[in-house]
């Protein structure tokens, strides 16, 4: 009997359906572009919602802790990569990689990882002590590896000297989009929001969107509101309101949902944040900390709303590609912002490059992926 064809197997350790942040919205994207162009497993823990998704799903692992560790699921993955005639493995968190590169050098199964940020400088902006046990974690599973993909360019440069890796095994995979053009339904939604929450229609809508449960996040929605807005206030002679989305906001921030007689709004966690990104006619972006590429940012360009953005906040983005949509000011520059806001009230930019759409394209880059092996 002739073995079943091969398939590509992608581990997700974490729960990423549905996809509520940046993290969790590119796996997704990934899984959902690869598993159009070939046969795909996703691997990932028990508290995914699995329902109507573009992929296969198996459940293999609890969201524990000690799923880093336990050595049964080096027993259970090499059990369901023999039985599938996995092929090829992608992981995108390197820690995972300490229980599936056993598995697949046992196996002879190319071991790849999707390198969405380099962990160990990301925990280290935001103060984390552990840092330093992370870095040669990563070093370790990116030299081991058959591949490398970098979420960002800037990230694939960077780690090269950092790991000491081989750059023929390292290539850039961009967070991507489904979307080939710019939607033209942002009237629409306009108009859906300010009736919504009974807004004024000559208000200029400011979004800032990310769950706060994330510290860099939360850092930015305090510059938002303490920093950027009280300049606002004194230089714009034109109605506007700041819209804040997100949840997982810290109980002793929760003074923020009253901070409407400021023109700005906590909305909390929104359903279909799409919606929100389309009706906005600018995103800000003043993030100074955290590593990897902001998809935020990649988002809202690709919905056609124009991003002011912090030079860290862009990091790693293309930002010819994105042209005059993409707004960068330097990362403390509070009045930059404030500037930048009441220019494009002025005059807005209407049009995303075509340019955009084929560098973050979910299936170009797939396919150039795939091309590679």
């Amino acid at each position: 009997m002739p073995p079943a064809p091969s398939s590509i197997a992608v581990i997700i350790p974490y729960r990423f359906v549905p996809p509520q942040n940046g993290g969790q919205h590119a796996a997704f994207g990934f899984c959902e572009a690869l598993a159009q162009e070939r046969d795909t497993v996703v691997i990932s823990t028990t508290n995914n919602i699995k329902d109507k998704l573009p992929f296969r799903l198996e459940l293999l692992f609890s969201d524990r802790f000690y799923k880093y560790f336990n050595p049964l699921i080096i027993f259970r993955l090499w059990r369901f990569f023999y039985k599938e005639n996995i092929k090829t493995c992608i992981i995108q968190q390197p820690f995972f990689g300490l229980i599936a590169l056993p598995v697949c050098r046992m196996l002879r199964i190319r071991f790849i990882v999707y390198v969405h940020n380099i962990e160990f400088q990301r925990f280290k902006t935001i103060g984390k002590w552990w840092w330093r046990l992370l870095y040669p974690i990563e070093r370790i599973i990116y030299r081991a590896a058959d591949y490398l993909l970098f979420i960002s360019s800037d990230d694939l440069k960077a780690a090269i000297p950092i790991f000491k890796l081989d750059p023929e095994k390292c290539a850039p995979m961009p967070y991507g989009t489904r979307l080939s053009e710019m939607p033209d339904d942002h009237e629409e939604a306009h108009q859906v929001i300010i009736k919504r929450h009974h807004y004024n229609k000559e208000e200029l809508l400011i979004l800032f969107f990310g769950p706060q449960s994330y510290q860099p996040n939360l850092d930015a929605v305090e510059r938002i509101i303490y920093h950027i807005n009280p300049i606002l206030l004194q230089k714009a002679d034109f109605r506007y309101r700041i819209l804040i989305c997100g949840g997982g906001l810290p109980e002793h921030y929760k003074k923020l949902a009253d901070y409407k007689i400021q023109r700005v709004d906590y909305l909390g966690f929104v359903e279909n944040i799409d919606m929100y990104i389309k009706a906005a006619d600018i995103v800000l972006n003043p993030i100074n900390t955290g590593g990897g590429v902001k998809t935020k940012v990649i988002e809202a360009i690709a919905l056609g709303t124009t991003v002011i953005s912090s030079r860290t906040g862009a990091k790693g983005i293309d930002a010819k590609a994105c042209g005059e949509k993409l707004i960068i000011v330097e990362d403390e520059d509070n009045q930059a912002f404030v500037e930048s806001i009441i220019k494009l009230y002025q005059q807005n930019v209407k049009e995303v490059p075509t340019a955009f759409y084929q560098i973050y394209s979910w299936k170009n880059n797939i396919q150039r992926m795939l091309d590679k092996f």
